[in-house]
């Protein structure tokens, strides 16, 4: 309580003095534990900055040290895709409709095949064209043409991975193909297999370039 009284008491004296430079300065200190990072405040005092200058340390509140503390890579972070409105609704609802019961990972990674193959020249440049394109008369994503991806609801998980693709965060190690084996006969699961290079599985998924 002491400690808090004589801050108060200094702070206030220093702010009455004109003839004095004060610089208010924030020094982050890494927690050592993942609950934040910690702040503490810096009154430099003295001459116009001259040697003479004194410092003196202040404790800042504990809601200001609990604060979130955002990183500049975060804020300057921007977007590798721009998508259209179309294009950005479709992409969140394939990846709930094909992923939907996977982690955000499993999400990811079909936002990112989604995203690949509009880079890839074999396919359309359009998330919306990608989606329901049609091989043979047949739209190559099944939740595409059975009508589940025009009733999905998406989750705030599928959003976060959504966003996360569109950052740039890419795990897909250049997929374009997926399917989830369970779910797709024995003759069409062989194609993928004998036509394709297997990358790998994760969760219900097997993923192929």
């Amino acid at each position: 309580m002491k400690k808090k009284y004589l801050n108060a008491v200094v702070i206030a004296y220093l702010a009455f003095i004109s003839i004095f430079t004060i610089g208010i300065t924030f020094q982050k200190i890494q927690a050592m534990k993942n609950d934040g990072t910690q702040e503490k405040m810096v009154i430099a005092y003295g001459d116009d900055g001259n040697e003479n200058a004194q410092m003196y340390e202040v404790e800042t509140p504990s809601y200001v040290s609990r604060a979130h503390v955002i990183d500049s890579e975060v804020m300057n972070r921007e977007y590798v895709y721009e998508l259209s409105e179309r294009d950005y609704d479709t992409l969140l609802r394939v990846v709930e409709a094909e992923a939907g019961c996977e982690d955000e990972n499993g999400k990811l990674l079909v936002a990112n095949v989604v995203l690949n193959r509009v880079n890839s020249k074999r396919f359309p440049s359009t998330v919306y064209d990608v989606v329901y394109q049609a091989d043979g008369g047949k739209i190559q994503f099944a939740t595409a043409y059975n009508g589940r991806l025009g009733s999905v609801r998406v989750s705030e998980e599928t959003r976060e991975a959504v966003k996360r693709a569109l950052y740039g965060d890419d795990i897909s190690e250049g997929a374009l193909y997926f399917i989830c084996s369970s779910a797709v006969s024995a003759e069409k699961s062989s194609w993928f297999y004998t036509k394709l290079d297997h990358v790998f599985d994760y969760g219900r998924h097997s993923f192929f370039k």
